[in-house]
């Protein structure tokens, strides 16, 4: 840019920024306008400006490429020098000021004038002119207010055809300057002839009207969320559509308006409070970072991604480079994948764009709705808006593409605008409730912008759908997946009960047999209890009997001392020989018994199981009666059946000698006193 002291007339300078932005950002114009706060300004005359320097943006690269304009003057800003030029050559024909680019653009007039291509032949091109709409913000003003109010201005209100679409379209051209009507299908927006100045209209200024085209007041009427609903709008600057869902949910539910430049969310933050839109909460942040859980209260999407223009004006689309155009097109395949995976209770996305190239629509639709692992279906718009409408999607990518809406600027006299409506397969939101419900928990806590939020367990919205859609069956779910988890909790809790109570027997068996004295014997009383084994059904217990007590020999000449611990040590063993049923370890010893059939040792071998049964008795009382008939399991393998024998034999061999010694030294006691 030129250091001069004469500044160049502002209104060149902020078009010249619009205009740039337009190419390099993507954008509409009227968005860019309303970014910079330029409501002082005359913004019809600044609007005209840039459009016409966008309509005759490919003559003037042209015409400076010839002269080399940007070339001789290096120190020139070559988005200022289009504007002054186009003023030049397609404006008012000159430049009021006297500032140093304006000068130099003078200076190369009659260069450009040689250069400059002769004008077609125009006589045979029809010339569409758009109407004026201008949509009522319900927020602030009613529909039938609003009519009233330009009634008493003079303006004269005409009903809005009841016949097709295309009625409609030849009555919107045949309105006269002071007449206006009702649009086809938004019924909050009114038509009004083309040129129509409403900028400086005390309803504008006052933001009870909105001067906003139909096609992109289409996507908020497709989206249709019901009042109460929860509504994410992903590139919510300048707020134009965010204001329109507030005012559609009549400000009852939540708008969550999302925009990742600063200076744009300033410009969203402040439309929204003038519009009286109470229900929407801005964010500044980029949509892309939001994750699964943030915002899973989320039911409709809006998605308006940065796009190419190519639809705000016919010839926009001349001067858009394959690269940019491929970088745009995988940031908006991004935003539509992250829309349909990122928020599990969503129902419905609207994908709309103000570009007219496939690339950026129907091709990121099929891409993304193919590819995703969320089930979506694109749904017919035309049967949305019954069969009143007459521009559609390129067959080229199936019916997908058909199911999609263009508005074309030439037939539908609005601004160019695509479209396209993304319906959840209800059993895939089912499935998405249910992970949720079972997978994680509910009343996770989230912190957003320093308040918490929490995800919908007992909230109102959720909680609605939940019940309309089959909730009954989540519930049963739900009960199904405590009892099993209190049943296994109540299993183990047994187990763990009954393990502690095995051990602390075992360990007061030990205790009370050490501390027993021989002398005992003599008082047992002798029952026959071959037919009870002192063991718990569902434990476990060591079968083997250990190294060190199968080496032990009794002593020859033992003492009474002696005796007793050959007794305990013997009675260890026996304990060791119950085997991992109770009816297998009384076969066993009754199998013995009929071999040798000696009655002491019969006797003796049930006195020493009468003092573990009392024992037992005194510190638990669960003991299981045994059926002492032989079961059928007599039939088992022989070599099983002598690894028991060769087990117990052994044991119960030393056991019945020591037993036996002891009786013997008894009675010579008894016999010897007086």
């Amino acid at each position: 840019m030129f250091e001069h002291s004469v500044k160049v007339p502002r209104h060149y300078k902020v078009a010249a920024n619009i205009f740039k932005k337009a190419f390099t950002e993507g954008g509409s114009v009227k968005s860019l306008l309303y970014d910079e706060k330029l409501r002082h300004f005359r913004t019809n005359v600044l609007y005209a400006l840039i459009t016409e320097t966008i309509k005759h943006a490919a003559e003037i690269n042209k015409i400076f490429e010839s002269c080399q304009i940007l070339t001789k003057e290096p120190r020139l800003d070559p988005w200022l020098a289009k504007v002054l030029a186009v003023e030049l050559l397609y404006g008012k024909k000159a430049l009021p000021g006297k500032s140093k680019p304006e000068q130099t653009i003078l200076s190369y007039k009659e260069q450009f004038e040689k250069i400059k291509p002769q004008p077609q032949d125009e006589s045979n091109t029809k010339v569409v002119r758009r109407p004026r709409y201008v949509r009522v913000n319900t927020n602030l003003l009613a529909t039938s207010d609003a009519i009233r109010a330009f009634q008493d201005e003079g303006y004269r209100f005409i009903r809005c055809t009841s016949g097709s679409y295309n009625d409609y379209l030849q009555q919107i051209q045949s309105l006269t300057e002071y007449d206006f009507t009702q649009d086809y299908h938004v019924k909050t927006m009114f038509v009004f002839a083309p040129g129509t100045k409403l900028y400086e209209h005390d309803l504008y200024l006052e933001n009870q009207i909105i001067l906003q085209d139909k096609a992109t007041a289409l996507a908020v009427h497709l989206l249709a969320p019901p009042p109460g609903s929860v509504v994410l709008d992903m590139c919510a600057a300048p707020g134009m559509k965010t204001t329109q869902l507030a005012a559609y949910l009549r400000n009852q539910g939540k708008i969550y308006a999302i925009e990742r430049n600063e200076e744009r969310y300033n410009t969203l933050c402040d439309f929204v409070e003038r519009t009286g839109s109470k229900c929407v909460e801005t964010l500044n942040k980029d949509s892309l970072e939001i994750k699964r859980g943030d915002y899973d209260d989320v039911e409709y999407i809006l998605l308006d991604p940065s796009c190419s223009g190519s639809g705000m004006d016919l010839h926009v689309h001349n001067y858009i480079d394959n690269t940019r155009l491929a970088r745009l097109t995988s940031l908006q395949e991004k935003f539509l994948k992250h829309a349909m995976n990122s928020f599990p209770n969503a129902k419905r996305i609207v994908y709309s764009t103000c570009s007219l190239f496939p690339e950026e629509n129907e091709r990121v639709i099929t891409n993304i709705v193919k590819a995703s692992r969320a089930k979506w279906r694109v749904q017919d718009v035309k049967e949305l808006l019954k069969d009143q409408w007459n521009n559609f999607g390129s067959g080229m990518y199936g019916s997908i593409g058909t199911r999609c809406l263009y508005a074309i600027p030439d037939s539908d006299f609005t601004t160019g605008f695509f479209l396209a409506v993304l319906d959840r397969d209800p059993k895939d939101l089912e499935k998405s409730h249910e992970h949720e419900i079972n997978g994680s928990p509910l009343a996770e806590n989230k912190q957003k912008n320093g308040k918490t939020k929490s995800k919908n367990k007992d909230g109102n919205v959720k909680e609605t759908e939940i019940n309309n859609d089959g909730g009954a069956a989540e519930k049963n779910d739900r009960k199904k997946v405590k009892k099993e988890r209190a049943s296994k909790t109540e299993e183990s809790d047994q187990m763990n009960i009954k393990l502690n109570n095995f051990e602390e027997l075992n360990k007061k068996r030990k205790k009370k047999k050490r501390s027993k004295e021989v002398t005992d014997i003599d008082h047992i009383d002798l029952k026959t209890i071959n037919t009870e084994v002192m063991c718990d059904e569902k434990t476990e217990i060591n079968t083997e009997v250990p190294e060190k007590k199968k080496k032990h020999k009794r002593k020859q000449n033992p003492t009474i001392d002696d005796d007793s611990q050959e007794i305990e040590r013997a009675d260890d063993e026996v304990n060791y020989i119950v085997l991992e049923s109770p009816t297998n370890a009384i076969n066993s010893i009754e199998k013995r018994k009929k071999k040798k059939k000696p009655k002491v040792k019969e006797e003796s071998l049930t006195d020493f199981t009468t003092d573990d049964k009392n024992n037992d008795i005194s510190n638990n009382k669960n003991i299981i009666e045994v059926n002492t008939e032989e079961p059928p399991e007599k039939k088992k393998k022989k070599e099983k059946k002598r690894d028991i024998d060769e087990n117990t034999e052994s044991v119960t061999t030393n056991s019945e000698t020591i037993i036996e010694d002891s009786n013997k030294k008894s009675k010579e006691k008894k016999g010897k006193k007086p």
